[in-house]
């Protein structure tokens, strides 16, 4: 039987603006088997990544947690004090942020760096904890740990110092990893190598992955469930085979149709009309309306998520009966 190693329930999180609540993340419950990969995506400002840093306690001050809950292993983490939650970061769940030059200190040495943070958490010897930073830049496939510890971050590749920022994550042994945007940085060949060496890793320390991407390469390489968002809203949810064979909601379809296809010349790329809306101007029914060939006057309505004959779930009234229509 699936064990879940996290649970997001109802997750709301947004701001005030004229005395009333306006929500980035509107109603956000998702699932993280313990050992899987779970993909978010979606386009920028979809609510992907304020999602992420909910999940760690980091939301920047503007925003407001305004309903939801969050278990780790079973354990409610969202009511926690701001000491609790430094607990809880990097040893239950760690992150691998976007830009790693930006979220690397340049003027402090990567052993050090990752020094401080393993001894935050660990009642251990600064020596012991050198010894860790070595160890864990060697697992991450980096050559001459013992050397790479006391260079800068600005000395290292942009794979390198990805490597560096996925040893740091991994330091403290947690049991989720989410990694936001991780190869958007990185050419092709270091794309490649990153989501091999996560794998890798993941096959080895049996810990659970979540990837935030808009790149549904990066999802059909490497995960097993992917969720889409759009709006800050999820709009469909499904195995990678079920999203790339059966894609339902119209978003997600228009999506897939913008990929280029190898097999076939194309003088253009498909694209969605249109805009996404404001957090502010978010039509009251379905957050998709403006924008979908398939609209009609019951989608100023707001759909649930349903649940289809193939175990999708998915927010358009088109599958109100459960039974696929409308998918490629």
């Amino acid at each position: 039987m699936a064990v879940n190693i996290l649970e997001v329930k109802d997750l709301k999180i947004g701001f005030e603006q004229d005395k009333k609540d306006i929500a980035i993340v509107n109603g956000v419950s998702l699932q993280l088997e313990k050992g899987k990969t779970l993909g978010i995506v979606g386009e920028s400002g979809c609510g992907k990544s304020m999602t992420s840093l909910s999940l760690m306690g980091l939301l920047p001050s503007e925003v407001d947690w305004q309903n939801g809950d969050i278990y780790i292993d079973q354990m409610q983490i969202n009511k926690k004090s701001k000491k609790e939650w430094r607990n809880v970061r990097g040893k239950k769940i760690a992150m691998i942020f976007q830009e790693p030059m930006s979220s690397l200190n340049p003027v402090y040495k990567v052993g050090s760096q990752i020094v401080e943070m393993i001894l935050s958490h660990e009642h251990i010897s600064k020596k012991e904890a050198l010894q860790r930073a070595v160890d864990m830049l060697q697992l991450v496939g980096i050559p001459r740990p013992e050397r790479v510890v006391n260079e800068y971050p600005h000395q290292l590749s942009g794979g390198m110092r990805q490597r560096v920022m996925i040893a740091m994550a991994l330091a403290c042994g947690p049991e989720i990893l989410i990694a936001d945007e991780p190869t958007t940085a990185l050419d092709v060949t270091i794309q490649a190598q990153i989501l091999e060496l996560m794998k890798d890793l993941q096959e080895k320390l049996q810990m659970s992955i979540i990837i935030i991407t808009h790149d549904l390469g990066v999802v059909a390489e490497i995960c097993e469930r992917v969720i889409v968002m759009y709006a800050g809203e999820i709009v469909e949810e499904a195995t990678v085979l079920d999203l790339f064979n059966h894609p339902l909601h119209p978003y997600t379809q228009g999506l897939l149709n913008s990929l280029p296809d190898i097999e076939t010349e194309q003088e253009y790329l498909p694209s969605i009309e249109g805009v996404v809306p404001a957090p502010a101007d978010m039509p009251a029914g379905c957050r998709f309306f403006d924008r979908c060939e398939y609209a009609t006057g019951k989608c100023k309505n707001k759909p649930s998520l349903f649940t289809t004959n193939i175990g999708s779930t998915v927010r358009c009234w088109l599958y109100e009966s459960g039974e696929l229509k409308g998918g490629m």
